[in-house]
């Protein structure tokens, strides 16, 4: 429960709030990874149909439905 740093003890945070702040972190950081795939997949998908790239379409939306797939438990944040 205490931490020792420096010969000091320090009282550290209950360890219920370290790892909700740790939970916190991760989902965020998976949040915003999450995000950042799907528009990129989603520029390179519209680019592949203006193109009439129909190969490299389909690899696309198969990696968009993967990467749903990973993320499913942040259901919520697709939209």
């Amino acid at each position: 429960m205490f931490e020792k740093y420096n010969d000091m003890a320090l009282v550290s945070q209950p360890h219920d709030v370290a790892n909700g702040y740790g939970q916190a972190a991760q989902f965020v950081i998976e949040q915003a990874l999450f995000r950042f795939e799907r528009e990129r997949l989603m520029r390179d998908i519209d680019k592949a149909l203006e193109e009439r790239n129909e190969a490299l379409f389909l690899t696309l939306a198969q990696q968009y439905n993967e990467l749903l797939a990973r993320y499913r438990h942040l259901e919520d944040v697709h939209a």
